[in-house]
């Protein structure tokens, strides 16, 4: 005999009449059994069916699609499309080639060349050498 997933709002025993009334609470006063969940990936919570924390695998989430493990490592293979901030408190590594449309933001530590000049040199680190940007910040 299959598990119930429904616990009946009304039982009907002989001779019971089956009446409109009676119809209704069968379906209207029906509620989830414990038959519905597997609580490993499913619980019960205020009568609803829900995803238990951790229910959901990312091969379940999306297949072919980005991966994630416990260390909340981020995997896309193929191309990320984003239309906000891609924000780290670490560093970015890009293996491959970055190909950036737009303007870019460097934050980093701007040099100032005497106390007084409005030249400025910018400090970027491609492939492990140091280079130096040297920039005008005035309209001269």
């Amino acid at each position: 005999m299959p598990i119930p997933i429904l616990s009946k709002g009304t039982t009907f025993t002989s001779p019971d009449t089956v009446t409109s009334t009676k119809l209704n609470n069968l379906v209207d006063a029906a509620t989830f059994a414990a038959g519905a969940v597997d609580n490993s990936t499913t619980a019960l919570s205020g009568g609803a069916i829900i995803v238990r924390n951790g229910g959901i695998t990312p091969t379940k989430l999306s297949q072919g699609g980005p991966t994630w493990d416990g260390s909340s490592n981020l995997t896309v293979s193929g191309t990320l499309t984003t239309g906000g901030t891609i924000s780290t408190s670490n560093d970015l590594a890009v293996n491959g080639i970055a190909a950036i449309n737009g303007a870019i933001s460097i934050g980093n530590t701007v040099n100032t060349v005497s106390p007084t000049s409005p030249d400025r040199t910018i400090t970027i680190v491609v492939g492990g050498t140091t280079y130096y940007l040297h920039a005008k910040t005035t309209n001269d």
